[in-house]
């Protein structure tokens, strides 16, 4: 099950996936944060303040996801709009995804070993 829902990925996080984008986005972003944190998140009772961070981190990796998956940005064009989509390689994608997701729960999970 997702850390976050699509109302608070909307309304709370303020993102622009579609709900059925979300969706699916969130379960593999949860299941990375899990695998991430050797999960600690399941078997520990988190208090209020790291709930709002770990729904938060679920919606960032989500996008995350997204963006490794259609690649990163790599020119825009603002007149008569243009945008153009780079790949990214395999490593920056792991390193995007665990900046990610140490942005937000670093330092609360002292436990786990980051690359």
């Amino acid at each position: 099950m997702a850390y976050a829902d699509y109302d608070f990925y909307k309304d709370v996080y303020r993102g622009t996936l579609s709900e059925a984008d979300f969706l699916r986005l969130a379960e593999r972003a949860s299941d990375y944060i899990d695998g991430r944190t050797e999960y600690i998140l399941k078997s520990a009772g988190i208090s209020e303040d790291m709930r709002l961070r770990v729904k938060k981190a679920c919606c960032a990796v989500a996008e995350t996801i997204r963006d490794n998956e259609r690649g990163v940005k790599t020119s825009e064009k603002v007149g008569n709009y243009s945008a153009t989509f780079g790949t990214v390689t395999q490593r920056s994608a792991e390193q995007r995804l665990d900046d990610t997701v140490q942005l937000y729960l670093a330092d609360l999970i002292k436990g786990v070993k980051w690359i």
